[in-house]
């Protein structure tokens, strides 16, 4: 294991953090070496709420990852998520002295800079987590993904811009460095989860992945091949969870188990359970039918859904993500999700689980782990593309808001 080949993911969500050890060889596959898990208790929708319980599970996550591989972390690629992410698409050109210039790893940087130089991060209270190249236009007739190399005599740019709440931010990236760490750069969910679930193929019909976590639900919307869309909904497993606790006045913790061992998305799937639970605060069971449980789970969910479909649709998607619905994250699990879905949005939907990995693929290969493992894919495509095109200007800015430094950084994670 060579360091200028690790990749290290942290993964910060509401319910668990995890660390992934990520090695990639000389063919590009991409190995995971390091696992490491712990339950995360301070975090709430993306936001930092009690900073030390982050802290302290974000150690032991890292120390189980770094004893199984055998290496210490000192950087990391961690995740943003919440409600407080934001994006918005830009385009922005540059016309050239001549008929016949080259395009240029310089000319794509300008063309990033012009497009970051709109952003105004202490008045907007924003801060860039990615400003990601959609297409280029070239002379105002040709579109093509990479114009590197090719010939025009003016460029256009079309790009995706992900921000985040720079407190948000700001608070995030602190707890992480009180752990000992140091972050590499950032992920946004959505863009990681879709870079572990998706085909090419699915991203220029057009689709729409719902990764659905214990606090959020994330939304990504691509189209043509490109990233169009990013939200996250302050809704997930979590309310399914606290919707069983009220209704039946168990325990959080009762009612987690009755999520997992006995829910499922559709009445139709009832076996008629009657389970016995215990109320908080009493010794004495009672007992309740699966089919109330059920009702409860589905009515949560549908919203989810709903929800989903309502902010779709106001954008304009209705008929144009041809690819349909994948559901990812770890609601994703729930026994005929896929069926509820399908009832409420009316496409194709399929559970979209991480690809193109080995290693632990017997406790990753499930849709809670799409965010890890999408996060170490994104940092290695991106590690790829910098290899292709270095960038030889002097501000060090580059597609992905890294700078020429990222092969250094990635090396110097161990």
């Amino acid at each position: 294991m060579g360091k200028e080949n690790v990749i290290v993911a942290l993964d910060i969500g509401t319910s668990k953090i995890t660390t992934l050890i990520g090695d990639v060889d000389e063919s590009g596959l991409l190995h995971i070496v390091g696992f490491g898990e712990a339950v995360s208790k301070g975090i709430e929708k993306g936001i930092v709420v009690k900073p030390n319980d982050v802290i302290s599970a974000i150690r032991k996550s890292v120390d189980e990852a770094e004893n199984i591989a055998g290496s210490k972390i000192s950087g990391v690629i961690a995740n943003v998520s919440g409600y407080h992410i934001e994006c918005r698409n830009d385009t922005e050109r540059i016309e050239f002295d001549t008929n016949q210039k080259v395009i240029t790893q310089m000319d794509i940087s300008q063309l990033i800079e012009k497009v970051s130089s709109k952003i105004q991060p202490q008045k907007e209270n924003l801060e860039v987590i990615h400003i990601i190249p959609k297409k280029y236009i070239l002379d105002d007739e040709d579109e093509v993904i990479d114009p590197i190399g090719l010939v025009a005599s003016k460029i256009e740019g079309k790009f995706h811009i992900v921000l985040d709440r720079i407190n948000a931010y700001t608070n995030l990236k602190k707890v992480i460095e009180s752990s000992g760490l140091r972050v590499v750069d950032f992920v946004a969910n959505p863009i990681a989860s879709a870079t572990a679930v998706l085909f090419p193929e699915e991203k220029e019909m057009g689709i729409a992945v719902l990764d659905i976590g214990a606090g959020t639900t994330d939304i990504a919307v691509y189209k043509d091949g490109s990233i169009e869309f990013i939200k996250s909904l302050p809704v997930g497993g979590n309310q399914v969870t606290m919707d069983i606790a009220h209704r039946f006045k168990v325990s959080k913790e009762e009612a987690e188990n009755l999520k997992i061992d006995y829910g499922v998305a559709i009445p139709e799937a009832s076996q008629g359970d009657i389970i016995e639970v215990y109320q908080r605060g009493s010794d004495e069971p009672i007992h309740i039918d699966q089919a109330e449980l059920i009702d409860t789970i589905e009515a949560r969910l549908s919203e989810i859904f709903e929800l989903t479909k309502k902010t779709l649709d106001e954008l304009g998607y209705a008929g144009k993500i041809n690819g349909g619905i994948v559901l990812t994250g770890g609601v994703a699990n729930t026994p005929y999700i896929k069926e509820l879905a399908e009832s409420i949005f009316n496409m194709d939907v399929r559970v979209g689980k991480p690809k193109e990995y080995s290693g632990f693929s017997d406790k990753l290969m499930f849709p809670q782990y799409s965010t890890s493992i999408g996060m170490l894919h994104f940092a290695k495509n991106r590690i790829s593309v910098t290899n292709s095109h270095p960038v030889h200007n002097s501000t060090g800015f580059d597609i992905f808001k890294v700078g020429r430094s990222i092969i250094d950084k990635i090396k110097s994670i161990f």
